[in-house]
């Protein structure tokens, strides 16, 4: 929706599981060294100023990025370490301040071949993504509805690559449309790993997502996820979760050491997890 503006939401908890998770995934698919297409369908702003007046109406990052930060200089697992250093480099005064999102991260982990394109409808969180990320050969971003690129952009001339779907869901028909539109897309694409995130609310629509994805004809959907329960009693979202489909076999085992680490020093080891198939090959 073009009202939201993730400012209000930069550096929380679900921001730390989506882009630790996330740069997992495309560092497992980086272990094969043919050239890979990254798609960011719902890129926002690129990297935020956590010092806004958004960012601190509510100061989600408190339940993020805030709380772990005094562990980024420790012995840490490989995803964690990764995001780690693509924050300081954002904040050479060793603060926080600048926030990378997707965008960002998927902009660092581009190789000499690799392409990358992002979306964003919104005029303002497009504007802030043209002021924070340089537009290059290998990097193009897209002022165009993230479903309709989807079917455009795909499949890719590199026939591989990971797609990357984190709409806000405050249209409570994203659920609905973002499994549809994956399952249209896939039968052009399906050698592409795809990683939909999802929050976890009061509602729990999420459950939506999953019915229509077993629905589907995709296989091979991975559920991870980490419910924070009680940990942060002012946020009305308690916890998300991503859905990769076609998960890199190599992925698995980090995530799956992202995912303990997460849990271990955001809830202090009380919040719950997932790992396990949605949907079985």
């Amino acid at each position: 929706m073009l009202s939201y503006q993730h400012t209000y939401h930069a550096g929380n908890h679900a921001d730390v599981l989506k882009h630790i998770i996330l740069g997992d995934v495309v560092a497992a698919m980086q272990k094969k060294s043919t050239p890979m297409f990254l798609f960011d369908a719902f890129a926002s702003r690129g990297i935020y100023d956590l010092t806004s007046v958004e960012a601190l109406k509510n100061c989600e990052f408190n339940t993020g990025i805030g709380k772990l930060w005094p562990l980024k200089d420790q012995s840490n697992p490989l995803g964690i370490t990764r995001w780690f250093r693509l924050i300081k480099r954002e904040n050479l005064d060793n603060t926080f301040n600048r926030f990378p999102g997707s965008t960002a991260l998927l902009a660092s982990m581009l190789r000499e071949d690799d392409r990358l394109a992002a979306c964003d409808l919104h005029p303002q969180e497009f504007e802030g993504l043209r002021h924070s990320i340089n537009s290059s050969r290998k990097l193009a971003l897209h002022k165009r509805d993230a479903f309709e690129a989807l079917g455009a952009l795909l499949p890719p001339k590199e026939k591989r690559g990971v797609v990357f779907i984190d709409p806000s869901y405050e249209d409570k028909s994203e659920y609905q449309k973002v499994a549809e539109t994956i399952s249209a897309t896939y039968p052009h694409f399906r050698a592409g790993v795809y990683v939909i995130w999802y929050p976890l609310l009061p509602a729990a629509r999420h459950h939506e997502l999953f019915k229509a994805f077993k629905r589907s004809a995709i296989r091979n959907i991975l559920r991870v996820e980490l419910d924070c329960g009680n940990s942060f009693p002012d946020m009305q979202m308690h916890g998300s979760g991503m859905l990769i489909v076609n998960p890199p076999w190599h992925a698995k085992q980090d995530i799956q050491s992202s995912l303990h680490w997460i849990n271990k020093y955001l809830t202090d080891g009380a919040g719950k997890t997932h790992f396990s198939w949605l949907v079985p090959e």
